[in-house]
């Protein structure tokens, strides 16, 4: 698998939007006096700060995909009609924000509650672009909105491993979102699969689709580590549940590390079409 780059670009990236997602929810959820007195005096400069080395790791991996990195703003040329180009505009604006944001929090004010929440619209239109991309290729294995749902997924439960990590969760209302959130992405993912594997199913007896045959063959020969993706998926969001509702650290961290592990895993199958 030679798509290792893309592999990151697209995990780091993912999970930066998830993790201002999760910061900007952390704003909007401040519902404890306690917590809301905690959140203004200790201003979020490492997560912001964590958003934008990731949101920069990937954009940084992306180019080292192609095969000339000096010509990377040559793709910047065709935004109109081009997903790649609208996927390259909106990751850098995400990450100019993110980073005025972070710049915004060294100082006094509130200004950077506001940049965020510009960030993480920024960085979820950034998303849809890129899951696009996949999505408008010939490979077979991409072609379908099980690309949209991954991805958006990935969003979070990177996010919330990560935010899970960095943010201070006293506030319930906070713990109780990422758990729900991750939980329904797991879920929604594997349903996802049923109508997709009949797609493609279908799609691999259709003379009238045109499509490479490397990638069937590929999904084929994927299927175990598909199989231990999910199964870990599965695991780790029983047991981050388990550690934010019970308030348990070892239960969040090592759910964490099981659905981390799990996303490359996915992501790793997801680009082996070769």
């Amino acid at each position: 698998m030679h798509e290792w780059p893309l592999l990151i670009f697209t995990l780091l990236l993912q999970g930066a939007v998830g993790l201002t997602l999760f910061l900007t929810l952390n704003l909007w959820s401040g519902s404890t006096p306690r917590y809301s007195t905690r959140l203004s005096t200790e201003r979020p400069q490492l997560p912001i700060f964590i958003v934008c080395v990731m949101a920069g790791l990937g954009l940084l991996a992306s180019v080292f995909h192609l095969g000339y990195p000096l010509n990377a703003f040559n793709a910047l040329r065709h935004f109109n009609s081009s997903w790649l180009s609208r996927e390259i505009v909106f990751a850098s604006l995400f990450l100019a924000f993110a980073g005025l944001g972070f710049l915004a929090s060294l100082m006094k004010g509130s200004l950077w509650k506001g940049l965020m929440p510009l960030a993480l619209l920024l960085g979820l239109i950034d998303v849809y672009c890129m899951s696009q991309i996949y999505m408008h290729t010939s490979v077979i294995t991409w072609m379908h909105a099980n690309t949209l749902v991954m991805f958006y997924g990935s969003v979070a439960i990177v996010g919330a491993v990560v935010a899970s990590v960095l943010l201070p969760l006293r506030n319930s209302s906070l713990a109780r979102g990422m758990m729900a959130l991750v939980v329904v992405a797991v879920l929604v993912r594997l349903l996802t699969q049923i109508p997709y594997m009949s797609w493609l199913s279908g799609a691999g007896l259709s003379d009238a689709l045109m499509f490479p045959h490397q990638p069937l063959e590929a999904f084929k020969t994927t299927a175990e580590l598909r199989l231990w993706g999910w199964s870990l998926s599965v695991v780790g969001a029983l047991a981050f549940a388990c550690g934010a509702l019970r308030s348990r650290q070892v239960w969040l961290y090592a759910g964490g590390a099981l659905l981390l592990i799990a996303e490359v895993l996915l992501r790793f199958a997801f680009f082996s079409i070769h």
